[in-house]
């Protein structure tokens, strides 16, 4: 017959591999692309900037050249 702290100790093991099946199932998981294709960016589509945001960008650029 097993003694009570080797049963404890098999209760223990058990639950920690239990938990950790668990939480390896994390949302933030489940949605993502498993197969990547070398080359395709398979991420959502940038927002396209106002001319406002384009002028700005534009100017700043000039600000930074060294001439």
């Amino acid at each position: 017959m097993p003694s009570n702290s080797s049963t404890a100790l098999k209760l223990a093991f058990g639950v920690c591999g239990l938990l950790a099946a668990l939480t390896g199932c994390r949302e933030a998981e489940l949605g993502r692309p498993l197969h990547y294709e070398k080359g395709v960016y398979q991420g959502a589509e940038d927002e396209k900037l106002s001319k406002e945001d384009r002028k700005r960008l534009i100017q700043r650029g000039l600000k930074q050249q060294y001439i």
